[in-house]
């Protein structure tokens, strides 16, 4: 059995693992098109050490980090609250260096929670999208459970809808947003792009 600072020390390497997000050679592949890491990203929207991540270490099929063929650190979209000019904010901030940013189920469900908590709470909803939409099924093929599961997502909408009216929403358009991830700007209160480096569409460019 694990001690106490085994356990620790475990929990120490997932977050870190986390914080490598998609691991070097994507995060160059992301600065190499002139763009921040979704981490890079946070780092400058909110106030200094204010903002609390949740759902860091869930992966892709809720599986754990050492049981995953291609690791999903994050699910690929980090979520959380922190402070912007001292003022609470909910962000969900999808990283392109997991599968292209792209929504998966239980990064979905994370995504969920925070709908629902910037609703109770009042507090404003941002988003970055850089994303290529719905991930349909991590391995590259088609398995219609997968499809079924993800279908269970689309309760973003009505969400974000509710949500519209009650606390802003942004969509801050930092790269595409393609199928799933285009609906959100489509329905948002404000929307910044990223001249020469954002789009969005519902099928194909």
């Amino acid at each position: 059995m694990a001690t106490m600072r085994e356990r620790i020390e475990l929990l120490q390497a997932r977050r870190k693992r986390a914080e490598g997000m998609g691991g070097p050679e994507r995060i160059e592949r992301q600065r190499g098109k002139h763009k921040l890491t979704a981490r890079e990203r946070l780092a400058l929207l909110f106030d200094p050490g204010t903002f609390e991540e949740m759902g860091m270490l869930a992966a892709n099929n809720a599986n754990l980090p050492e049981e995953e063929e291609k690791p999903t650190p994050a699910d690929g979209v980090i979520t959380g609250v922190g402070e912007i000019d001292g003022r609470p904010v909910c962000a969900a901030v999808y990283d392109f260096t997991i599968f292209g940013g792209s929504i998966g189920e239980v990064g979905e469900k994370k995504v969920a929670r925070l709908r629902d908590l910037a609703l109770k709470n009042r507090i404003p909803m941002v988003w970055l999208v850089d994303s290529g939409g719905a991930r349909i099924d991590a391995s590259g093929g088609v398995d219609p459970r997968r499809i079924a599961s993800f279908a269970d997502t689309g309760y973003l909408f009505r969400e974000e809808v509710v949500l519209s009216g009650v606390v802003p929403l942004v969509s801050a358009m930092v790269g595409p947003g393609a199928a799933g991830t285009a609906y959100i700007p489509g329905l948002a209160d404000f929307v910044p792009m990223v001249k020469g480096t954002s789009s969005m569409a519902i099928g194909g460019p």
